[in-house]
């Protein structure tokens, strides 16, 4: 199975010296798409009334489109750049897809939500359809600059048959309590009894960790495909040596002194991503508070630039709280596409409308978990597990088949219908639809092979056209 070709759309975006609250764009060279030769000037940055309901999930659904144009009008801004974005959307298909690649040279611009912009690109009235990532064939990447070569993930000589996963976990005294076991219990719900084609995902769990568990548990290259971080994250100023005089600040994450008094221990971002890279690991979620913090002069020293500076492939962050549903709803889809082979733009994009769930009432207030997940990564493509795409099979086709269903929805209804996934054991999995509308043809799976047992669950509201919910041929 070919994977999924995205056409990077490079932003450059930067704010305008001695001009507070304006910025300027500027539309990076990519040979499939050209580039705008000045950069485009934005005036005015979204309304900070718009982002703080947004940051408290009090946002209506109107307040939140509003705000996506806001966003849009910053990272889209109209003229060229836009009729290029909008060029380059015609022209990907259904198979193919568009990476916007955001490489933010601002500490005040890399705090904005830009997973929430709003762009229609048919002259239509608003409709979901304009949320642009929303549709799974818009991934958008948030690319650090930083002054060192772009990680390569080099694929191992074996295939992976066992995505090795570590959950760390700590809650020192004196911090706001968190609900720790409930966040690892969840992500262990989401990966139970998981595989796929052969491929499992093993958690390990370094609960109530000290700095030396962690370092005897990522003993050894290759010993951790995946790092899941649960707790506190810290900033505090130090002294530059190497400046004297100057001041840096540094990022950490909060582990324990000991499990006696479990006093706090800072381990630097530094040290932190360290050792991530010694063990090997391709993908870091980090759920800890400021793990989103950057600095324009020291960009390495935050949690997510130290890791993307130390060659992590990918780090994955959820800018504000999520659910405990909807974190497992991501976690079970976002980890099935990666075991399935698709790439890591597909893996985020599907984890999207898992955690995306209509409105069954006529409740005003926006659903906003989907936009949480923050992707981080300078590789050039998607592909975060090479060994598992070689030989992607039904499982990655039966995938590809839902992300056509859902983008033929869209085109039609200019509405998004949530994916979940269950019961993956052995092969078999079930498959749940809410679609609210079909105008035209609905298919639910289409499939030539596969293996395993299939159930498929469809809900439909409104049919004015012809609906299959499943189509198989020698499964």
């Amino acid at each position: 199975m070919p994977l999924r070709q995205y056409i990077d759309f490079k932003l450059y975006l930067t704010q305008i010296e001695g001009r507070q609250g304006a910025c300027q764009v500027a539309l990076l060279p990519t040979p499939e798409v050209g580039e705008a030769i000045t950069p485009a000037a934005v005036e005015a940055l979204p309304n900070p009334a718009l982002l703080a309901a947004l940051a408290s999930k009090t946002i209506s659904v109107s307040q939140l489109v509003q705000l996506g144009k806001q966003l849009a009008d910053c990272l889209l801004p109209a003229g060229l750049v836009r009729d290029l974005f909008k060029a380059t959307y015609r022209q990907i298909g259904n198979e193919s897809g568009i990476r916007l690649r955001l490489i933010i040279a601002d500490q005040a611009l890399k705090q904005l939500p830009w997973e929430y912009v709003f762009l229609s690109l048919l002259d239509e009235p608003d409709s979901q359809r304009g949320f642009l990532l929303l549709d799974p064939r818009i991934s958008l990447v948030r690319h650090e600059p930083l002054p060192f070569p772009h990680p390569v993930v080099s694929p191992s000589q074996a295939d992976i048959t066992d995505l090795r996963m570590m959950i760390v976990a700590a809650q020192p005294v004196g911090q706001p309590p968190l609900k720790l076991d409930d966040e690892v219990n969840n992500i262990q719900q989401a990966i139970q009894d998981f595989d796929v084609e052969g491929v499992r995902i093993s958690a390990f769990s370094c609960i109530d960790a000290t700095p030396s568990d962690l370092i005897q548990a990522m003993a050894g290259a290759g010993s951790v495909y995946i790092l899941h971080f649960a707790g506190h994250g810290a900033v505090e100023v130090k002294p530059d040596w190497l400046n004297p005089g100057a001041e840096k600040q540094e990022g950490s994450i909060l582990l324990l002194a000991d499990k006696t008094s479990r006093a706090e221990a800072r381990l630097p971002a530094e040290d932190f991503a360290r050792l991530l890279q010694r063990a090997g690991v391709r993908l870091a979620v980090i759920g800890a508070c400021h793990s989103g913090w950057r600095d324009s002069r020291y960009p390495w020293d935050s949690l997510a630039g130290a890791l993307t500076a130390r060659l992590i492939p990918a780090v994955v962050a959820m800018q504000y709280e999520v659910i405990d549903q909807s974190a497992v709803d991501f976690s079970k889809m976002f980890y099935y596409a990666l075991a399935s082979g698709l790439s890591l733009d597909e893996a985020v994009a599907l984890g999207r409308q898992a955690m995306l769930r209509a409105n069954s009432n006529d409740d005003p207030i926006a659903d906003v978990e989907w936009g949480v997940p923050v992707l981080y990564s300078r590789l050039a493509s998607g592909s975060i597990f090479p060994e598992r795409m070689r030989r992607a099979g039904a499982a990655a086709e039966e995938l590809r088949s839902l992300v056509e269903q859902t983008i033929g929805t869209i085109q039609a209804t200019g509405k998004v219908t949530g994916i979940s996934l269950e019961h993956l054991e052995g092969g078999s999995y079930r498959v749940k639809q809410r679609v609210h509308s079909v105008e035209g043809e609905l298919s639910g799976i289409k499939t030539t092979t596969g293996k395993g047992d299939l159930d498929v669950n469809q809900h439909l509201d409104v049919v004015s056209g012809d609906v299959t919910g499943v189509e198989l041929t020698g499964f």
